[in-house]
């Protein structure tokens, strides 16, 4: 029996999305719960989307910061087990810091007072690139 490319394609793409989606973790639907940095009445979407702004600054997954429960094989986003949290945690508050202290009191020149993010000094890398200007 001859199969032609057509079907090929269209079972190729569902088993490909398929596998997509059983790797891309689940978002939770719920009331946010173990926040210690963002605002506590952010909606799930508004945390979904951060969360999904924070990967692709940092180049990561979920996994990066989010344990995996054993049992269920489902990101436990409450548990606080993996350092990697914290320390984002600690970066979110920097972060806010020069976004809301900082770059605030700059006046009249907004040219100079751009919001930063994350991916301002990550790059899309897990930790950021060592800067390699002309020194001195």
């Amino acid at each position: 029996m001859a199969v032609s490319r057509g079907t090929v394609f269209i079972v190729l793409s569902f088993v490909l999305t398929g596998t997509a989606r059983a790797e891309e973790p689940e978002v939770p639907r719920s009331k946010p719960k173990n926040l210690k940095v963002l605002p506590q009445d952010i909606s799930p979407a508004k945390l979904g989307k951060l969360m999904k702004q924070f990967e692709q600054d940092l180049g990561v997954t979920c996994r990066h910061c989010h344990v995996e429960n054993a049992q269920t094989l489902k990101l436990d986003y409450v548990s606080d087990d993996i350092a990697a949290k914290q320390t984002a945690r600690l970066m979110i508050t920097m972060l806010n810091d020069i976004n809301d202290k900082y770059l605030a009191q700059i006046g009249g020149d907004r040219r100079y007072a751009v919001p930063v993010t994350c991916g301002s000094c990550h790059l899309g890398q897990s930790n950021p690139p060592e800067f390699e200007g002309k020194r001195r």
